[in-house]
């Protein structure tokens, strides 16, 4: 039995991939220990003694203690998965040198857009996924118009969501950090992208925080549109598609080169190309739920079919084993 200790980030994105890695590793007969890389130890190593190590982004790379612990242990088999840019602010933070120290070190790497896979020497292309099981929740009804869970941070998504504000009103609803979006609040404000009165109906879209697959997938689930506005990669899918879907959630995406190779058609995905567009199909939809209401159940059984962690983790072990 090959015995992996995954070592779980401190982001909350981050600990839901990774969480999600380790039940499938168990689901594949993998004697699996998880630890947070700020609280491993010397004694976690010693008794569990690892096969393999597999991480998240820099992850044991951002702790001086588990870098240190992890280079005594001398294990062969590093294994990190990327689902972050490997030279971007969010996958470093402040701390440039990583990049430079993990091409150096002989690990495996497996990143979700292949545009990035020349980044590293032994690198692999391997897309997001998403758990059935954590995800699974039943329609009870519709709670929210449209949705958007993620950092309302960048320019980009600032002037989507101010669109939207500006057209649909009171009809959206923001899930992130409150820190996070009273920031955008203010950067909205310096950039002037909405009227006073805009403003204000965009103050009241933050709803809450969310840390759960549970409460991301209701949220999803009881949401008429969800609303993805992709900010890192060239080609891939993030990791808000797969949830979507597989909380059978209705979804609208920014077009992306790979739906086509990872969902063959798009009869459950609908795209736009530009805010304009957006909003008609936002439109079209809203009046044609059950159209939506279709699509969406089409997309969570693919969604389970063929874009689960566990088949996912099944092509990692082709590289351990």
């Amino acid at each position: 039995m090959i015995r992996i200790l995954i070592l779980s980030p401190k982001s909350i994105a981050g600990k839901l991939i990774i969480e999600s890695f380790a039940a499938a590793f168990e689901s594949n007969k993998c004697l699996v220990k998880i630890k947070n890389v700020e609280e491993l130890s010397a004694e976690d190593l010693d008794f569990f003694k690892p096969d393999v190590v597999f991480g998240y982004d820099y992850s044991y790379l951002m702790d001086e203690n588990c870098t240190k612990l992890i280079e005594k242990l001398h294990c062969k088999n590093l294994f990190f998965y990327f689902a972050d840019e490997p030279q971007s602010k969010l996958a470093l933070g402040d701390k440039t040198g990583l990049y430079e120290k993990l091409k150096k070190i002989k690990a495996t790497i497996f990143i979700w857009d292949k545009d990035f896979i020349d980044e590293f020497e032994n690198c692999f292309y391997l897309p997001l996924a998403a758990s059935p099981f954590k995800y699974a929740t039943n329609f009870s009804g519709y709670e929210y118009a449209i949705t958007f869970v993620g950092r309302p941070l960048t320019i980009k998504r600032q002037k989507i969501l101010c669109e939207l504000v500006k057209f649909f009103k009171n009809k959206v609803s923001i899930f992130c950090f409150e820190k996070h979006f009273l920031r955008s609040i203010e950067e909205i404000k310096a950039q002037n992208l909405l009227e006073e009165a805009d403003l204000e109906t965009y103050s009241k879209c933050w709803k809450s925080f969310v840390t759960s697959e549970e409460e991301l997938a209701k949220i999803y689930n009881s949401s008429k549109i969800n609303l993805n506005i992709t900010e890192q990669g060239k080609s891939s899918l993030n990791y808000r598609v797969f949830e979507v879907l597989a909380s059978g959630g209705f979804l609208i995406t920014d077009e992306r080169e790979d739906l086509q190779e990872l969902f063959e058609d798009n009869k459950y995905i609908e795209t736009y190309k530009n805010t304009t567009d957006l909003i008609d199909k936002i439109g079209f939809y809203l009046q044609n739920l059950n159209i939506a209401q279709k699509m969406a159940q089409i997309g969570r059984f693919k969604c389970i079919e063929k874009h689960s962690f566990n088949a996912r983790v099944k092509i990692i072990l082709k590289q351990i084993i």
